[in-house]
């Protein structure tokens, strides 16, 4: 048996119907049906007057095509110019007439606010005739654990040995930098010890800032934004954030 393959040498005894191109429940025909009992002149729609040249593409026209651009995601002019050209429905919806981008554009320019209306009604008749899917969106609270350790938190007491432990570190940094003052040094940069030292000096000011203000008991330095609490499977309490989850 011969495999079935295109046969582009292939007429018709009779031209094709442009209303067999789509699928009786394709949802282009909805947009086809309701632009079509649409009274674009009480929504705003500039008319479509020309007289010079080749006729205007009607409002209708347009209006079918961008509410199918839409629909698809699509909203580059250019990208529903090539639709007009190969996309099926978008063939369908405007005749095969195939507008250009600047058409496109230009219809949707004068339009902006009479756009936004049809929109608007489309999606309330597509709502009323189920054909809009409806979920419930819920808000909750939820825990996260943080990514740090619970070993090496502190509380105020903790803290403050800590404080005193790092002051005394830089202080015997700064004594060895005053005294090499006077000799010839090959480098011109702070010892790394020192930058980690202060480094880590600010992060515990700002976990005591946090104790003292009474926003937590418990602070890791690593991560002073988290805060103790009950976040794991079992309830133990870990460092961890209060967020929302949708």
């Amino acid at each position: 048996m011969k495999p079935i393959d295109a046969n582009f040498d292939e007429q018709f005894l009779l031209p094709p119907m442009v209303e067999d191109w789509l699928a009786t429940d394709h949802p282009a025909r909805f947009i086809r049906e309701i632009v079509a009992d649409i009274d674009l002149a009480a929504l705003g729609f500039t008319p479509q007057i020309q007289t010079e040249g080749r006729p205007p593409y009607a409002n209708r026209l347009l209006l079918r095509v961008w509410l199918y651009a839409y629909f698809k995601r699509i909203h580059s002019t250019r990208k529903v110019e090539e639709a007009c050209r190969e996309n099926m429905a978008f063939i369908w919806l405007s005749g095969n007439t195939q507008p250009d981008h600047n058409t496109l554009w230009r219809f949707f320019s004068a339009n902006r606010q009479a756009l936004r209306q049809v929109f608007r009604q489309t999606v309330r008749v597509a709502a009323r005739m189920n054909l809009v899917g409806l979920v419930l969106q819920a808000v909750d609270g939820t825990r996260i654990a943080a990514a740090c350790s619970s070993r090496g938190r502190f509380d105020r007491k903790h803290l403050e040995e800590l404080l005193g432990k790092l002051d005394e570190a830089l202080s015997g940094w700064e004594k060895e930098i005053e005294t090499a003052a006077g000799a010839e040094s090959p480098a011109n940069t702070l010892p790394a010890a020192l930058c980690k030292t202060a480094a880590l000096r600010q992060q515990v000011v700002e976990a005591l800032k946090a104790v003292e203000t009474g926003e937590t008991s418990h602070v890791q330095p690593a991560d002073p934004e988290a805060r103790r609490m009950p976040c794991s499977s079992d309830g133990r309490n870990l460092f961890g954030y209060n967020a929302q989850a949708v």
